[in-house]
């Protein structure tokens, strides 16, 4: 009886090991020097540093990155086009200064190199801030896990750059942080000790045109069972209100829904995201939905007296501000019946 009680409690905690082992093969935290992240890559033209491995790897079609071009203070500047997010980890014997050089001489063999901004906050300098995480918040949010290991790095170094090639010009942003152990400190991606990289990476391209057009007989149901409905195939450059050529199929099923319906009265309300301060988003909102009102007006004949604009800043999200993500759900055009 007691060798088959230990024969199948060897097999349950062998069963139990191997579970754990895949459990923690998916954990960034848990991973050996020199192992990547499953499923993660280098970047297709810029190679990594000798000896370092990969926690964390994002790519998307088409996306925002936000550069840091000055000290407090400075407003910052949004590129687009496809993306590519990646954090290393060095080898042990690696600085932020070597990390930061090693980059910048692995980037120059792409094309001509013009550095935007750089700073650091290592040996006495606080150039980017005299608040730990003041800089990684501005810049890079809060996301988890890519930037959050960057709180109360003991040193580290920013650079913005923009490659100039033939193939059409990459935005990269570089930040080396050494993680160490304090309060308040994360080793979820970067083990204390160490210095980590994080790689971000554009390369500029027209936005491939993805968006659903809701139909004029859609935008009707959902006024009649909610009073509004949100289009997210109005849209606009970053900071401005001038409406995008993409717009018109949107622009004109509202069109169609108005004409269909002439008794209908629609506030048009405009929204943003929560960069920026509120005024400011305020104005531009307002604008972005005042341009919607006249081009119904002048474009599909639709009477201004059945019209009304009004925005709304980001006072009314739909989805957290934390994450690009949410972000893009929060800018938006909202029809409101009146």
């Amino acid at each position: 009886m007691k060798r088959f009680s230990r024969f199948y409690f060897g097999l349950i905690w062998s069963a139990l090991i191997l579970l754990q082992s895949s459990a923690w093969a998916d954990d960034p935290s848990k991973l050996a020097d020199g192992v990547d992240l499953k499923g993660s890559a280098d970047h297709a033209l810029i190679q990594r540093f000798k000896g370092s491995s990969i926690r964390f790897a994002e790519r998307k079609a088409f996306d925002e990155l936000v550069m840091a071009m000055g000290f407090e203070g400075k407003k910052p500047r949004a590129v687009e086009g496809a993306r590519t997010t990646l954090v290393y980890v060095m080898p042990k014997d690696v600085s932020t200064l070597e990390a930061v050089r090693g980059y910048q001489a692995e980037l120059a063999k792409l094309g001509q190199v013009q550095i935007l901004f750089q700073g650091v906050n290592a040996g006495g300098r606080e150039e980017l801030d005299s608040f730990n995480t003041a800089f990684m918040r501005q810049v890079y949010g809060d996301e988890n896990p890519a930037s959050r290991w960057m709180s109360w790095n003991k040193e580290y170094r920013y650079i913005a750059m923009q490659i100039k090639r033939a193939d059409g010009d990459m935005f990269v942003t570089l930040y080396a942080g050494f993680n160490i152990d304090t309060s308040a400190a994360h080793d979820d991606l970067v083990p204390f000790g160490r210095t980590g990289v994080r790689l971000d990476i554009i390369e500029q391209k027209v936005r491939e045109d993805r968006m659903v057009t809701v139909s004029s007989s859609e935008m009707s149901s959902a006024l009649t069972k909610t009073g509004k409905v949100s289009l997210y195939g109005i849209l606009f450059d970053t900071a401005k209100a001038d409406i995008k050529p993409e717009s018109n199929a949107a622009l004109a099923e509202i069109g169609k829904l108005m004409k269909a319906s002439p008794k209908l009265r629609l506030l048009v309300v405009g929204h943003t995201d929560a960069v920026g301060a509120f005024d400011g988003n305020r104005d531009l909102s307002q604008r972005r939905a005042t341009a919607v009102v006249n081009a119904l007006r002048t474009q599909f004949g639709i009477d201004a007296n059945r019209l009304q604009s009004f925005g709304a800043s980001f006072a009314a999200p739909v989805d957290s501000n934390e994450s690009e993500a949410g972000r893009a759900k929060n800018r938006r055009v909202e029809l409101v019946a009146f």
